[in-house]
């Protein structure tokens, strides 16, 4: 039997669209029934060893894949009475109505029933459901990256990123079909506008994941040694580099991608659910190049819902307006970086490193 994705609880089943033990199953439907007000993560200030705080706990089940929308109602053990009608009210209006042929005298209102107090959280369903299938998907990008860079070559890179774009199209495939209707024009021009940028964010995921590969990487020599076996590997043979040329001439891009891009991306801590809402943003921009008008303007209705969900999950969090203006800012961070992979590329094909075709047309293309 599979282990719960929340708890790790040996015993699990599906439980709202997840795989969960009944006890998370039980926390998740209690949570949106009831009447306390959110608030923050607790799990700083809390015990050393206990449980995760109640906001936490519920982030793990929404990427578990459960959906609030799979939460029936919360039924009533007792119908609810009509409200007492207020007797002396009721006099008071009959003989007001049959004392006055007036109409311009005053009526008396019946009682107002009270006001629900409880709020319905906002729809998300789309990006938890994405949040659900890259648990999934993750085993197979495992084999794509974990590695360092002086591990693997730039031309390896190049196909682990193509291959990375492909498993990503399946994925959120599943979530819109309607992706299957599109032509195969748009069909590649909206893999070779996403592959840039989703490259620099899955960057600043995986490094913010694999931190730990990269830390007897102490000084500069050993981060400069990793950058020329990267490159030098990649080169045809008789046409390989000096040392000094190889720095002088691929460092700066590197370090731009990871400075101003990557590190920037990982110092916002966003969670699951964040990274694939600017994912799926990314992918649907209605101004990618080389769109179709139906799928430009398929983009733009995905796009907007995606946003509108977003500010959702943030609204029912009572997070700050500016966290989502924050995470709406990266996405002109990647933008800035699709010119640097034109550089990159170039600077690749002048000084003879191996690019394999279908990666030089993706990157190339999307320009045009």
């Amino acid at each position: 039997m599979e282990p719960c994705r929340v708890c790790g609880a040996p015993e699990a089943e599906a439980h709202f669209g997840g795989i969960s033990c009944r006890a998370c199953a039980a926390f998740f439907r209690r949570y949106f029934h009831s009447k306390k007000s959110l608030t923050g993560c607790t799990c700083q200030i809390r015990f050393q060893n206990s449980h995760p705080c109640r906001e936490c706990r519920i982030q793990k089940c929404l990427e578990a894949g459960m959906t609030s929308e799979k939460v029936q109602c919360k039924r009533e053990k007792h119908p609810k009475k009509a409200p007492k009608v207020d007797q002396e009210a009721l006099q008071l209006v009959s003989t007001s109505s049959s004392s006055s042929s007036s109409p311009s005298h005053a009526s008396y209102s019946l009682p107002l029933s009270p006001i629900p107090y409880q709020i319905i959280p906002r729809d998300n369903s789309n990006i938890s459901h994405v949040v659900s299938k890259w648990v999934t998907i993750q085993p197979k990008r495992d084999l794509l990256y974990g590695k360092r860079l002086d591990e693997v070559t730039y031309y390896e890179t190049c196909m682990a990123t193509k291959s990375d774009c492909e498993i990503m199209w399946n994925l959120i495939e599943i979530i819109f079909p309607q992706l299957q209707e599109l032509t195969i024009w748009d069909r590649d021009a909206l893999i070779r506008n996403f592959h840039p940028k989703w490259s620099i964010l899955v960057s600043a995921i995986d490094f913010d994941k694999n931190r730990e590969v990269y830390q007897d990487v102490c000084t500069a020599e050993d981060y400069f040694d990793m950058i020329v076996k990267f490159y030098s590997a990649s080169m045809y043979e008789g046409c390989q580099m000096d040392r000094n040329d190889i720095l002088r001439i691929f460092e700066p891009n590197l370090r731009y991608f990871g400075v101003n891009l990557a590190l920037p991306i990982c110092n916002k801590n966003f969670n699951a659910v964040e990274h694939m809402a600017i994912a799926l943003m990314t992918f649907f921009d209605g101004a990618h190049t080389n769109l179709s008008e139906q799928c430009s303007k398929m983009c733009y209705e995905i796009k907007n819902v995606i946003m509108r969900e977003l500010r959702g999950y943030y609204t029912d969090r009572n997070v700050e307006e500016m966290r989502f203006i924050e995470t709406i800012d990266v996405l002109q961070l990647m933008e800035k970086g699709e010119a640097k992979f034109q550089e990159e590329l170039l600077l690749c094909e002048m000084h003879n490193v191996h690019i394999h075709d279908d990666y030089r047309l993706m990157i190339r293309e999307h320009n045009y």
